[in-house]
């Protein structure tokens, strides 16, 4: 799978980068709303993974633009700062799946391989 993530601290964009690519993901990085958006733009993504609380805004602001310009994408958000609103604010706009951080990795994992698995159906 393609998948855009959009994470602004360093050290968890590293984890999750290597992470991906151990599971054979191909990996795209944007550190903020407006990098997330250009790449959409321009490139093939099955998956985004998105952090909320990004330094140009929150991530959930731009799921619209995103899914604009992918209706179909998958959407996966994190967040340290997870509270009840929070979490009903950011389901409300469509997404796949809701995850606090720290990550679970084992849990990033199984959700990736159904989502990959889904896609494999349809294309089947």
């Amino acid at each position: 799978m393609h998948i855009l993530i959009v994470e602004d601290e360093e050290i968890v964009s590293e984890i999750l980068i290597a992470r991906m690519k151990r599971w054979g993901q191909n990996v795209v990085l944007a550190t903020s709303c407006e990098e997330a958006l250009s790449k959409i733009k321009t490139g093939r993504f099955d998956l985004v993974l998105l952090d909320i609380m990004l330094p140009d805004g929150l991530g959930y602001e731009v799921i619209p633009e995103i899914k604009q310009a992918l209706p179909n994408i998958n959407i996966i958000t994190m967040t340290g700062s997870n509270t009840p609103d929070l979490e009903r604010t950011v389901r409300a706009f469509g997404i796949t799946y809701f995850m606090a951080k720290p990550v679970d990795f084992d849990e990033l994992k199984n959700i990736i391989d159904h989502i990959a698995n889904k896609q494999k159906r349809k294309v089947a």
